[in-house]
């Protein structure tokens, strides 16, 4: 086999003029747009100018292009066309108000996320579903602060692990939490840009960062869209402040971005209530301390995640009605996952996942499954022995042809 059939694959997908992701109304290009591979994985974002990722392997084809507010689309294979998203009409949950003043604000809101672990060998790919809470006060109260990040009501998680020998394997089950879904919290309030501000028809406004556009704003009556590059700028950090301590260094990010979409926006002040979902898109050169004890000492790995989140309720409440309900013992009450009717479909690819992992006896399995001691001790018989990649051991160990 000669060198020009080897790269051909990606000659063909990444040498011709690139497609490009745009609104099917409009035709605006439509920046940050996620692309899924066939297998459901990520496999990059569109440009700032829509266009699809440079180098996509023929094996990845049919693409699903997704971007947060439109229903998806499929690409068949390599084109230099238009590919054009349909935007999704919908309007925000009806807001219940107490006969109280308002106070605090109450929303609950469904995630999906798709979250890859790579090392030099080996994937770990997680798919999850889960309902998550915020309470945000609607002005600063004394005595009580709320929470902005998301608190986990109920999630159901689809694991599937791949490596270079071939392994094929699910679980709803893996020792590390690596998706950073978790940690992006949403915003309490945000200026619209004076340039925006009374503008009834289309309106846009670019925010310039020092690395490229640090935001950038449409306003449609009121229907507002915000797209931001958290590294664009030092002051883009101020949208994902749960995660200032990595932001500043202690890990290696080479794409953090979030797509906003507000509705019901009637001033220049957003707030909370006028969130109606959120994206986040965010890739990384390692995650937070724990993991890297788990994997081989000194070995590289990259962390993917995609989410996106609907909001689904929301409810204002006074603050010693929030104080109540933050102490009720959430372990006792059963929160069903409800994907609302405007998020769109699944993939066929997440779709076999989860009926892989839902196939399987649970229960059964770790009843006689043996513990694994490397979650006992950082040290034990033998491990100075061990030899290659951490989660390859992971791997030998804990996945058995008892999964399927």
């Amino acid at each position: 086999m000669t060198l020009s059939m080897i790269l051909l694959p990606f000659v063909l997908s990444g040498a011709m003029k690139r497609a490009v992701v745009v609104d099917s109304v409009s035709g605006r290009p439509l920046a940050k747009a996620s692309v899924f591979g066939r297998s459901g994985k990520p496999v990059g974002i569109s440009s700032d100018n829509g266009e699809l990722p440079e180098r996509i392997a023929l094996s990845d084809y049919p693409l699903t292009v997704s971007s947060l507010g439109y229903a998806p689309a499929t690409v068949e294979g390599p084109t230099d066309g238009l590919i054009k998203l349909r935007e999704i009409a919908y309007d925000l949950p009806e807001v219940v108000v107490g006969p109280k003043k308002r106070q605090v604000l109450y929303m609950k809101g469904y995630v999906r996320e798709y979250s890859m672990l790579t090392t030099y060998a080996d994937t770990v790919f997680l798919f999850r579903e889960k309902m998550v809470d915020f309470m945000i006060p609607a002005r600063k109260t004394k005595g009580y602060d709320g929470w902005t990040t998301p608190r986990v009501l109920a999630s159901k998680s689809y694991y599937h692990f791949s490596n270079d020998e071939g392994l094929d394997s699910v679980s709803n089950y893996f020792g590390q939490h690596f998706s950073w879904s978790d940690w992006v919290g949403v915003i309490d309030r945000a200026e619209l840009p004076a340039r925006l501000q009374g503008f009834d028809e289309a309106a846009c406004d670019t925010v310039a960062g020092k690395y490229g556009p640090a935001s950038i704003w449409r306003k449609d009556g009121e229907n507002v869209s915000l797209d931001v590059d958290v590294l664009a700028d030092t002051t883009g950090h101020g949208w994902a402040n749960s995660l200032a301590v990595y932001l500043r260094g202690k890990v290696d990010f080479s794409r953090f971005t979030l797509k906003y979409r507000f509705a019901e926006v009637n001033s220049g002040l957003i707030l909370a209530d006028n969130i109606a979902g959120l994206a986040i898109n965010i890739e990384s050169k390692g995650r937070g301390r724990d993991l890297p004890r788990f994997l081989h000492a000194g070995e590289e790995f990259d962390v993917d995640t995609y989410a996106e989140m609907y909001i689904t309720d929301k409810e204002y409440m006074s603050v010693g009605q929030a104080k109540k309900f933050e102490k009720r013992d959430r372990r006792a009450e059963a929160v069903a996952i409800v994907s609302p009717d405007h998020a769109p479909e699944l993939q066929p690819a997440i779709v076999e996942l989860v009926g892989r992992v839902n196939s399987i006896d649970h229960a059964r399995l770790r009843a006689v499954e043996k513990p694994d001691q490397r979650y006992v001790a950082t040290k034990f018989p033998g491990y100075e022995k061990r030899k290659g990649s951490g989660l390859r051991n992971f791997f030998k160990s804990a996945l058995n042809p008892k999964y399927k």
